[in-house]
């Protein structure tokens, strides 16, 4: 087989498109939208129709589990929240309470869910997922037909990323998909300013990833720093003031956008700084920066990488999963096989100057894959995952490969040798005799040939064969039109096949789930609406089974949270108490809260426990608890001893006492004394002092723990009014002392004592208090999300910054020569 070559002269150069030629036209025409439109649609009936005919929920059971514990449970808390007071403030559905405005407006895609309110909005789900692949894969094919590419290989590259692992495994956690949908429209938003002028919708993009994550924020912001430098040196030689000019230029409507997300994206960052993974001990940078730079992943996190280029089901779907980490940690590198064929097409394509300059911008990046201290470095050692990075490098990839064939398009010839050597390189690498285990997060040990799905291992071979011949194809005049048409099939066909089994064929919940009492739905939202009809006041709700978050969906007041940023000074409480690790990462995000502890139920005001069992087994339940109601499995029981909201406490123990004390000791002292640091205890000379010698050592008897919480409830708030983000009620004291609030300290909390601004005070190493002078004392509590002004003026700042370059630009251009 010969492998004919063009005359020089009939060929351009690779990037010669990118450098405006007249002849060819980056412009898209309404039909050329209406197709990639219609094949991504088409993609998503194949792939979702399950889920768009209502037989299954897009809420996982498996390792996707955060769909079902975290996001949907988050989803119903604001949508709940919007309807009651209009903005997202302070919610006590969140552990002991906590912010919850960071994050919840950040992602305009999920305003639908909102809409849909909490019962229709597990329906809503799949729409807003299919909402953001076909945009995503539209931006992403104006973004390739800006660099004037072919528009078949324009087609082809938006199909690619739109059904790329990235977006369809990372998907099904919902919030990744945002990322990819983001990133294609910051790629169009820079080729609109670079190579059009256009700037306006750079500021935009940005300001949606900064809306959305800071963190994200700042990998968008590296990755755009390597893809401008390559897109300029692809062009020609380097040119620093033109260079430093362009940067400038994006620094500038960068910082535009980040003023244009000041209301969204300033409270965000605030809660990640204030959350133990940054200013607390659970942080892992230290201990992931001190790892060796130059080991390589071993043998089990090579070989998942080198698998999940494949696909991403190749070693195992969902929860069956048997590579390094687990289905979402590993690479989500899969972007379709015809981009493993291309991508070494692309440099017998160049001249020796953009051989090196396009082999070092994806060297880095498969560099940073295999050594991983590199890739953790691009993450400021904030975690051992790929997660974006597999996004940016299926971004290189596919667009290498698109490249490659938009030049086969436009005339080039393959090199037939070249596809022959790929695609048997390939299949040598799909099936080569491994000799390894791979381990997965949970530690089991699975052989690689046996973790292996050695069906879809058959079907990726027969598409390598496929596309290769196909591809081979296109160097013949008299087959290339068909040879287009085969190839934009086969990978349909792949792209469907593929995907659909990555969200089908997992544990996810069907529609008749939603209707049983399993789950959400089950006998305790009887048990809830029993106990708010008894009891109209403050008070929480425990269970001895569940989720961390149901107290979200089921509308109680608990305590336990599940939270990448739970409130630190939560976490902070909970340590002192000895029921966490502060620098265990996983126990400050799955909090149990006080569910564990009957002394610490009493002080957060735990008035009720749900419990499933025969909880009369249990001496320490017999001794707190008495029964009042049973719903099917679920018996209500009723504390003896649970603190109202708001009690007045006549004895105080400071910090560096508490700290000594063994952890039952410092629960129990926690109900006889309120703890403040040692540098305040001069301001309290009205109160007692307790120090360790006051305490019981022999045990503490239920009698005990009654005389101290009788006392404390003698002297309590009579609330007026309480809602998630205003406290009303009186108070009478005999002496100066301190109210204390089973709530985290926050800033955003303000006190008035008597119509006049109080401090409030931050004891028992995270908790709340107000100092109050002796009698009748009014004290009412305000919350507002901290910057949340400050932010939506800085909003209105960039806005009208915003408004003024359009209209300034349109009268300079109106102005006649």
């Amino acid at each position: 087989m010969s492998n004919q070559k063009a005359p020089a002269t009939a060929t351009p150069d690779l990037v010669a498109s990118w450098q405006k030629p007249a002849e060819i036209s980056n412009s898209v025409s309404g039909n050329e939208i209406s197709i990639i439109v219609g094949l991504l649609t088409l993609l998503c009936l194949v792939v979702f129709h399950k889920f768009i005919f209502g037989s299954l929920v897009y809420l996982f059971n498996d390792i996707g589990g955060d769909t079902l514990n975290f996001y949907y449970p988050s989803y119903v808390n604001i949508s709940e929240m919007l309807r009651e007071s209009g903005v997202p403030g302070w919610s006590f559905e969140q552990g002991l309470g906590q912010n919850v405005f960071p994050f919840s407006l950040s992602d305009p895609t999920t305003y639908l869910l909102y809409l849909l309110g909490s019962d229709s909005l597990p329906f809503g789900l799949v729409w807003v997922e299919i909402f953001k692949i076909i945009f995503s894969g539209l931006l992403f094919f104006l973004f390739l037909k800006k660099l004037r590419l072919d528009t078949q290989a324009a087609y082809l590259g938006g199909l690619l990323y739109a059904f790329s692992g990235f977006m369809i495994v990372g998907g099904s956690w919902y919030v990744f998909s945002t990322l990819g949908l983001y990133a294609a429209l910051t790629l169009l938003s820079f080729e609109m300013l670079y190579s059009e002028n256009k700037w306006w919708l750079f500021p935009i993009s940005v300001a949606l990833i900064a809306a959305y994550n800071f963190v994200s924020l700042y990998t968008a912001s590296l990755f755009l720093l390597l893809y401008v430098i390559f897109r300029l040196l692809a062009e020609e030689e380097i040119n620093i003031k033109k260079l430093a000019s362009l940067l400038l230029h994006l620094l500038l409507l960068g910082a535009l956008g980040v003023l244009l997300s000041a209301v969204l994206s300033i409270p965000n960052l605030l809660q990640m700084i204030d959350s133990p993974r940054v200013s607390g001990s659970a942080s892992l940078t230290n201990e992931l920066a001190a790892l060796p730079m130059l080991e390589p992943g071993d043998r089990n996190y090579l070989a998942t990488l080198l698998m999940r280029t494949f696909s991403s089901d190749l070693l195992g779907n969902g929860g069956a999963f048997k590579g390094w980490r687990n289905y979402l940690e590993a690479p989500m590198s899969y972007c379709g096989l015809i981009s493993l064929i291309l991508v070494p097409q692309i440099f017998l394509f160049l001249k020796k100057r953009q051989q090196i300059v396009f082999g070092i911008f994806i060297g880095l990046f498969i560099f940073a894959e295999i050594f991983p201290w590199f890739r953790m470095g691009f993450w400021l050692f904030q975690g051992d995952y790929f997660r974006d990075f597999s996004l940016y490098v299926s971004i290189i990839v596919i667009l290498f490969a698109v490249l490659a064939l938009d030049r086969m398009i436009k005339g080039r010839k393959a090199n037939l040798w070249a596809l022959a050597a790929t695609l048997v390189t390939l299949l040598l690498l799909l099936y080569f005799p491994y000799d390894l285990n791979l381990q997965s997060e949970s530690g089991s040990i699975t052989q690689l040939r046996s973790a292996i799905d050695h069906g879809l291992q058959a079907q990726i071979a027969l598409f390598l064969v496929l596309l290769t011949a196909t591809l081979s194809l296109l160097s013949f005049d008299q087959y290339k039109k068909y040879a287009q048409l085969c190839l934009l099939a086969i990978a349909l066909i792949e792209l469907a096949s593929f995907s659909y089994g990555t969200v089908n064929q997992r544990d996810v919940l069907t529609a008749a789930d939603m209707q049983h009492k399993i789950g959400y739905s089950d006998h305790s939202n009887e048990a809830v609406a029993f106990i708010k009809q008894q009891d109209p006041g403050f008070f929480r709700i425990e269970k001895n089974y569940g989720g961390y978050n149901d107290s979200k969906v089921q509308h109680y007041f608990g305590s336990s949270s599940y939270h990448n940023f739970n409130k630190l000074n939560y976490i902070n409480f909970l340590s002192a108490c000895g029921i966490l690790n502060p620098q265990n990462e996983s126990e400050t995000k799955w909090v149990d809260g006080v569910k564990n502890s009957p002394l610490l139920q009493a002080l957060t005001g735990v008035r009720y426990l749900l419990f499933k069992g025969d909880w009369r087994s249990y001496a320490i339940l017999t001794d707190t608890y008495t029964e009042i109601g049973h719903f099917e499995d679920v018996a209500v029981l009723k504390s003896r001893y649970a603190l109202p909201m708001g009690v007045a406490y006549d004895t105080y123990m400071v910090q560096s006492d508490f700290d000594r004390l063994d952890d039952n000791r410092k629960q129990i002292a926690l109900l006889k004394a309120i703890v403040i640091p040692d540098r305040l205890a001069a301001d309290f000379s009205t109160m007692n002092r307790m120090s360790e010698i006051n305490l019981t050592i022999d045990g503490y008897s239920a009698h005990e723990m009654a005389m101290d919480t009788d006392k404390l409830k003698a002297n309590s708030l009579h609330v007026n009014s309480f809602s998630n983000n205003a406290i009303d009620g009186v108070i009478n004291t005999r002496i100066k002392q301190l109210v204390f609030f089973s709530f985290p300290y926050d800033v955003g909390w303000v006190a008035k004592v008597n119509g006049q601004e109080a401090n409030i005070l931050k004891v028992d190493s995270g908790l709340s208090a107000v100092l109050v002078d002796a009698g009748n004392n009014a004290i009412s509590l305000q919350y507002s999300p901290p910057f949340l002004a400050k932010g939506l003026y800085l909003t209105m700042l960039g806005l009208f910054i915003f408004g003024a370059m359009i209209f300034g630009l349109r009268a300079v251009q109106a102005k006649p020569a």
